[in-house]
């Protein structure tokens, strides 16, 4: 009887193991394809920096360097966080440019640009969202029973949300999704 109840209680565990499995799969598979399109976005929005500013060197007739160390956004071991906190500067430094010459307001290669800009942006926000939204289904599943198990043996630690920051930090004046 008692080898019964053991038997019973083990291929439930063995049950909801495999269930969390298959949900832990596809949270990892959708976290892969999330941070893939962000990925692909920052690397366009750096694009589309360096071809602003051949078009301001352009239409401003300069060829003052406009973009102070760009060459930094293409080393192979900056991290996508990373990526993102730099072009960030250059994307304030491009509309600050944008709006203090008229001159490029009127250049139809230059508004392109502004436009694609834009959309990155958008689009940005919107994976950056969807992103820490799986995080966070995420690091719940790991934590829940029995996946705390398998987890643990397959030393799966939490993952931090987008802007690094984690839910247990001690900041309490910043966004948690």
């Amino acid at each position: 009887m008692v080898l019964i109840i053991v038997t019973l209680i083990i291929c439930i565990i063995v049950f909801f193991c495999a269930i969390n499995k298959d949900k832990l799969t596809f949270i990892c598979v959708k976290l892969e394809n999330i941070e893939e399109k962000i990925n692909s976005t920052l690397i366009k929005r750096r694009s589309l920096i360096q071809d602003s500013e051949k078009i301001i060197k352009e239409v401003l007739d300069t060829n003052k360097q406009i973009y102070e160390n760009l060459e930094e956004l293409y080393k192979s071991n900056i991290s996508m966080m990373e990526l993102d906190r730099k072009l960030l500067i250059y994307i304030n430094e491009f509309y600050l440019i944008k709006d203090k010459y008229k001159k490029l307001q009127g250049n139809e290669s230059f508004q392109k640009i502004a436009f694609q800009v834009n959309e990155t942006e958008d689009k940005l926000n919107a994976y950056k969202e969807y992103y820490n939204d799986t995080i966070t289904e995420y690091n719940k599943l790991i934590k829940k029973f029995p996946q705390i198990i398998i987890s643990f043996i397959k030393r799966r630690k939490e993952k931090e949300f987008f802007d690094k920051k984690s839910i247990n930090d001690n900041d309490y004046n910043d966004f948690k999704y």
